[in-house]
């Protein structure tokens, strides 16, 4: 039998903790702590399926929409930024299992008014081929083998990556790490600076209060990256931690310091780390658009880790999702916005709503 854990109440949120304690996996995304950074606009839930010694897990946000419809809320799903999965827990087949917790979890959305889902899934993901919903391609996504060890990683960096590096080293390029957050203020200082020059939405301007609760409630799930020279913090990246990955998740790098390559350095520094602490991956991601320069340079560093990178998409209620979508195509020309039934952008009634929700 289903059940949905509310983060809210203390007993859910405990046995939640519980079975990500005890998962030989332990995916940071999957933590009630990484959804809760989301709470602001959302409510954090995970549903837990379990036959026999196989566990279902699958975390999400529940979101209110901001429509009338008669006199009923309703609600629609989202996995925030980053991955997420249905994640399955144990040994054996899930098939028979991922179907009957779609039937299942079907049930439990129509009773709560739940209208559409939108599921960022894991690179690594086995539910793909289980999914009820449609699957959509997002991106390709790089992936650092670690496994191969630091040697092979270094033959399989493209030729500029390695001369990048190089030169780096002749700057004398020191790496520093934090694993308490004690030095917020000089990535906060790197990271601003970099969203600004990348004219950023402002959605991915983070505020001091998001890093520090990942501080205090993902201890041992980050770390912080420093690349300096002479004593100045030059680069920076904020990596989350996993049972056997490790990801990117947020940096930034002093325009001024271009010339002396710290980003090609600190993430080859990150590669060895992540070797001693034997992760097997290193998650770099993707690009803005597909095959733009930050993929290209991503690429640069594992040109054989392409992963396709797929979203989840379904409509629980399709009367609803087509009132809604008429409510927004009424309102949005007064705002200067306009929608059409054929749009990629989804659910299509959070178009021009949304630029502030990861």
């Amino acid at each position: 039998m289903i059940r949905i854990l509310e983060a809210k109440k203390e007993c859910d949120y405990k046995e939640w903790v519980d079975i990500w304690t005890y998962w030989n996996g332990k995916e940071v995304f999957a933590h009630p702590n990484y959804l809760l950074l989301y709470k602001e606009w959302s409510e954090v839930h995970c549903a837990v399926y379990e036959v026999d010694d196989k566990k279902i897990l699958f975390p999400f946000c529940l979101r209110k929409i901001p429509f009338d419809i008669d006199r009923d809320s309703y609600y629609d799903m989202i996995t925030p930024y980053g991955y997420s999965d249905i994640y399955q827990i144990g040994k054996g087949d899930f098939k028979q299992m991922q179907k009957d917790f779609h039937q299942e979890f079907r049930f439990w959305c129509k009773a709560k008014n739940v209208v559409s889902e939108f599921v960022r899934f894991d690179l690594f993901s086995k539910s793909l081929g289980n999914y009820s919903g449609k699957l959509v391609y997002i991106n390709d996504n790089i992936v650092c083998d670690l496994t191969l060890g630091a040697t092979e990683i270094w033959k399989q960096f493209k030729p500029k990556v390695r001369r990048n590096i190089k030169k780096a080293e002749t700057y004398s390029l020191q790496v520093e790490m934090d694993a308490s957050g004690e030095r917020l203020s000089s990535f906060l200082d790197m990271y601003y600076q970099t969203m600004e020059r990348r004219n950023a939405q402002e959605k991915y301007f983070f505020s001091k209060d998001f890093f520090e609760a990942i501080h205090k409630n993902l201890k041992r799930q980050f770390m912080y990256f420093y690349a300096t020279h002479e004593g100045v913090v030059v680069s920076t990246e904020l990596v989350l931690i996993s049972d056997d990955k490790i990801y990117f998740f947020l940096g930034g790098t002093k325009e001024a310091a271009f010339y002396l390559r710290p980003n090609d350095f600190l993430k080859y520094e990150i590669m060895k780390w992540g070797i001693k602490q034997n992760k097997k991956y290193y998650v770099l991601g993707g690009g803005y658009t597909l095959n733009d320069s930050l993929f290209s340079f991503k690429k640069a560093f594992a040109p054989n880790g392409c992963m396709p990178f797929y979203a989840g998409t379904k409509i629980y209620d399709e009367e609803t999702y087509q009132l809604l979508v008429d409510q927004a195509r009424a309102k949005r020309p007064n705002s200067g916005l306009e929608i059409s039934k054929d749009e990629a952008y989804f659910p299509l009634y959070r178009k021009g709503l949304d630029d502030y929700l990861i």
